[in-house]
């Protein structure tokens, strides 16, 4: 990766920091899919230089910024992120297109998405819908099955359902982010979250 650019996000008492991520991350989203090739995937990876995760105590935060990097400046500058996040400008701050300072890198880490299998809540909801089972006893049952995960994540609107008008349609979901150390890859391939299980990006 050769370039790169920041977003800071700006949260004040009105707007939280969790709710922009929501919002932004699925603009972020809708522009990375808008390039994708024929096997979804983009050559831009995201990093989140302020990621922190304590996995004893289950404690982490994805921070406050967001990295974009690639091999081209004429990518991102192509991404025209004015655009996708223009209704969010107050509330972030986007630099210029920057080389990569090779002498500041410190590393080469992996942001993968975490996938869990499914959510006791869940099912616990749809066998009461049934009338099969009480809600209470159902997610009691569910929790004893169900993987789950304690890794940050940011709350998105699924593709699914961002066409509903009624909020109580509409159907969120966590995007758990799991940070790995790698080498530097060779390949720079990263879905439409800007994740990838094989591709690295640099740390500085």
């Amino acid at each position: 990766m050769k370039y790169y650019l920041e977003i800071k996000f700006l949260p004040d008492d009105d707007i939280s920091i969790h709710f922009l991520w929501s919002k932004i991350y699925k603009q972020l989203h809708l522009a990375l899919a808008s390039i994708k090739n024929a096997n979804n995937k983009v050559n831009i990876g995201f990093s989140f230089p302020q990621y922190r995760y304590d996995s004893k105590t289950g404690k982490g935060f994805v921070g406050e910024r967001l990295r974009l990097f690639t091999l081209t400046e004429e990518a991102l500058e192509q991404l025209n992120l004015d655009q996708w996040l223009s209704r969010y400008l107050d509330y972030v701050h986007i630099s210029s297109i920057k080389n990569v300072p090779d002498e500041k890198v410190t590393g080469y880490v992996i942001y993968k998405r975490k996938q869990v299998k499914s959510n006791a809540e869940r099912l616990a909801r749809a066998e009461e819908k049934k009338g099969r089972y009480d809600y209470n006893n159902a997610l009691e049952h569910y929790r004893k099955f169900v993987k789950s995960t304690d890794l940050p994540f940011i709350q998105m609107l699924s593709d699914s359902s961002a066409q509903h008008l009624e909020l109580k349609d509409k159907n969120y979901f966590k995007l758990f982010i799991e940070k790995r150390p790698a080498e530097k890859s060779e390949t720079q391939v990263f879905s439409t979250y800007g994740l990838s299980s094989v591709s690295s990006v640099p740390e500085f």
